[in-house]
């Protein structure tokens, strides 16, 4: 029986809920998967034919080390999934950038290069903000992000210099869209569109993530919204195992928030054939 790793982090050596139903589908295909912690000096990687890269949801906090253990792997010759070239690609929210140039409708953002020097009131002048959040352009889960405004962006200036001396930096405006009607996930596996969940953040927050109080329900999306993440997807570099493309519904059409392409949570216990999806889309790799 074929072996398959599944890639976790340190706070997650056996996965977690969502990532374990996965083990039983694969199973059911013939393959034996097991977690496998990215940074353990234990692992024999080469004993697997294949790494799917899961709860790696330390890696912004050490992404020099994650990408060098995905070119070890990718050296090794062990396949890994999402490909190396993907996760290096999608490391960084330049991506955005990338996908906007071809075509892909994403929030307005004002990229800073690190070690640049500007004032956050002059950003937000320029662009007509009332508004903004401010992110890191290597993060996750919105670690590192914070809103601001004219009134206190004087009073995040600091913050941002801090930010600015680490690495690239985003600004975009609050996205009003994600506090009224939500902000959509569309799981596509294989290439193929597996379900939706629809995530809202708490009352006065603008988080989506559990960690800030926000909520995530299974949703029937609309054909124009599965139609504007498959050209997402089909502007994206690579073959993809599993992806998952977050946006709002703006003037009938899907604007990217994020295409998440690393260690997305994927909904897999939102949708009861979702883990035998994936799992099959696993067998045609």
């Amino acid at each position: 029986m074929k072996r398959i790793a599944l890639a976790t982090s340190s706070a997650h050596p056996t996965l977690n809920d969502d990532d374990r139903l996965l083990i039983p589908a694969l199973r059911d295909h013939g393959l034996a998967a097991e977690p496998a912690v990215w940074d353990s000096p234990d692992v024999r990687w080469e004993v697997f034919q294949g790494v799917v890269v899961r709860s790696c949801w330390d890696y912004h906090h050490r992404l020099e080390e994650f990408l060098a253990w995905v070119s070890g792997l990718e050296r090794a010759g062990v396949r890994v999934w999402n490909p190396p070239a993907v996760l290096r690609w999608n490391s960084h929210k330049g991506y955005l950038g990338d996908l906007a140039v071809r075509g892909v409708p994403i929030v307005p953002t004002r990229w800073l290069a690190r070690g640049e020097r500007i004032e956050l009131t002059r950003v937000l002048r320029e662009e007509g903000w009332r508004s903004a959040v401010v992110k890191p352009a290597v993060s996750a889960s919105a670690s590192g992000t914070w809103p601001t405004g004219p009134d206190g962006a004087g009073d995040d200036q600091a913050r941002l210099d801090e930010l600015l001396q680490a690495g690239d930096v985003m600004v975009q405006p609050l996205v009003d869209e994600v506090r009224e009607t939500g902000e959509w996930s569309l799981l596509f596996y294989g290439g193929q569109f597996s379900h939706a969940v629809l995530k809202r953040p708490a009352a006065g927050d603008y988080r989506v993530q559990w960690e800030f109080g926000g909520s995530a329900v299974s949703a029937v999306a609309p054909a124009h919204l599965i139609a504007g993440a498959e050209r997402v997807l089909a502007a994206a570099p690579g073959d993809l195992l599993y992806a998952r493309v977050d946006g709002v519904e703006r003037n009938g059409q899907l604007v990217l928030m994020e295409l998440e392409l690393i260690e997305p949570h994927l909904f897999l216990g939102w949708d009861e054939r979702a883990a035998a999806r994936l799992a099959a889309a696993v067998t045609r790799l």
